[in-house]
């Protein structure tokens, strides 16, 4: 699928040369690309919140997008690489479950394992995948490389579950799936489930009501609301929850909705 938009998303930060590389890589064998950083702040080796902020972001980029995700913990090991499209968008990534979460969104409809080494640099970095593998494949498919000259199909990709919440009556059990650079402590209870009226409980503390904005509180006093991806957060307006309250990704979240 031929395409002007390439989304990067990494745990390389921005200090080091790792995301500049890949750029030129990208840009030196399609000249004319657009590429959209999603992040590069992504906890390293933090694969969860990796698939959380993919997820996240797939629907607003334009249609067509290739993104290009590299938080590989076990690069130059015998993993794959796989690349993956649904109707609107494509992938390529380490087969380490890091698209997972993808089809929360829009269903993957077909999955290769990149096996044609004659698109991969010459000279292979046992470190360094995202520049001399991924970059020169995601550069080719973006010129229009057919689908079947990446690899040959790849069912049997690696995924990890979206983590559902659990609903008995009017309680609803949910966890942490991701911690933003605020603080904000983000769940895996969507928007959906709630109700105004409702209580959390969270790090051994209770929650009252949904507000609808960060300021709707005291500075420094806790809030729960929904956030902008449609997933209940907490937060303390000015501070950092997560840190505040000691929280982690996995920590218990309960929902009691009252209005039932």
């Amino acid at each position: 699928m031929k395409t002007k938009h390439i989304a990067l998303l990494s745990d390389f930060g921005t200090h080091d040369p790792f995301v500049g590389a890949m750029k030129g890589v990208l840009l030196s064998k399609a000249p004319g690309l657009t590429i959209i950083d999603i992040t590069h702040q992504i906890p390293p080796q933090d694969i969860q919140t990796a698939a959380f902020y993919l997820m996240a972001a797939t629907p607003y980029m334009p249609k067509g997008t290739l993104f290009m995700c590299v938080v590989d913990p076990t690069v130059g090991t015998g993993r794959g690489i796989v690349w993956a499209r649904t109707e609107n968008h494509q992938f390529i990534a380490p087969d380490n479950g890091l698209i997972s979460w993808v089809d929360q969104k829009e269903r993957i409809v077909e999955a290769r394992f990149i096996s044609n080494s004659s698109l991969f640099m010459e000279n292979i970095s046992s470190t360094f995948h995202g520049r001399d593998i991924m970059a020169p494949v995601a550069a080719a498919i973006a010129k229009g490389l057919p689908e079947k000259k990446i690899g040959p199909l790849f069912p049997a990709y690696r995924r990890f579950p979206f983590p559902a919440p659990v609903k008995a009556g009017n309680r609803i059990t949910g966890q942490v799936i991701a911690i933003d650079h605020f603080g904000n402590v983000v769940t895996n209870i969507k928007r959906d489930y709630l109700s105004a009226r409702a209580v959390f409980n969270i790090a051994d503390r209770m929650i009252k009501g949904l507000k609808l904005t960060y300021a709707s509180v005291p500075e420094g006093e806790a809030l729960a609301l929904v956030g902008s991806f449609g997933f209940l957060e907490f937060s303390v307006r000015n501070g950092s929850f997560a840190r505040t309250f000691d929280v982690k990704i996995g920590s218990v979240v309960e929902a009691i909705i009252l209005d039932e």
